[in-house]
């Protein structure tokens, strides 16, 4: 189903006003934003849309390409290029504050401070008692996607095996329906 306008409109709007759950939780944010707009899409869809349209002005910025996936965006005058562009604003800043902040904690030259490395996309903390890497990727994925998708599994087979037994009662009822018509001709007794 295409993006509507307004859709995205709403949905835009609201995660602008409201950047720091987006970027405390962005399947949360989304799934606000559709109570909020009240559209027929699911969370998934708008991040999905989103992420998209972030993805897209993050490599209009770097390469000058305008990606025809996206459309929408590039028109002329399209207050959706001015809300993703915030959200692109507000996404790099708010990674050069983090990098900014981690990059300020080095040692104190005592030998028993964190140093930081960095190298691309990882991040690699290394402290005299423990050495601890963390890593992680630009891209906006909620921390506990992978649960969703998890939980998303188990309820489509459960449905598979409601659906299924469902099947098996009919096939029963018909067996006991056909059974009382046998009964009730050799009878010819009205059951």
């Amino acid at each position: 189903m295409r993006w509507k306008t307004l859709e995205l409109l709403g949905v835009l709007t609201f995660l602008n006003d409201n950047f720091e759950l987006w970027q405390e939780n962005h399947l949360k944010a989304c799934i606000m934003a559709i109570k909020e707009t009240n559209i027929n899409r699911d969370g998934k869809a708008i991040y999905k849309k989103i992420y998209s349209l972030i993805k897209a002005m993050e490599d209009y910025h770097k390469d000058g390409k305008r990606t025809t996936a996206c459309a929408i965006m590039w028109e002329e005058g399209s207050k959706i290029y001015d809300l993703v562009k915030d959200m692109y604003d507000k996404t790099k800043e708010n990674r050069s504050e983090e990098n900014q902040e981690t990059s300020s904690r080095t040692s104190d030259g005592d030998g028993n401070g964190d140093v930081i490395m960095r190298d691309n996309d990882a991040m690699t903390t290394t402290n005299d008692a423990t050495t601890t890497t963390n890593s992680y990727t630009n891209q906006l994925i909620p921390q506990n996607y992978d649960q969703l998708i998890e939980i998303n599994k188990e309820v489509r087979d459960i449905y598979e095996q409601i659906s299924k037994y469902q099947t098996e009662i009919n096939k029963l009822n018909e067996k006991a329906n056909s059974k009382l018509e046998i009964l009730k001709n050799r009878t010819g007794n009205h059951l």
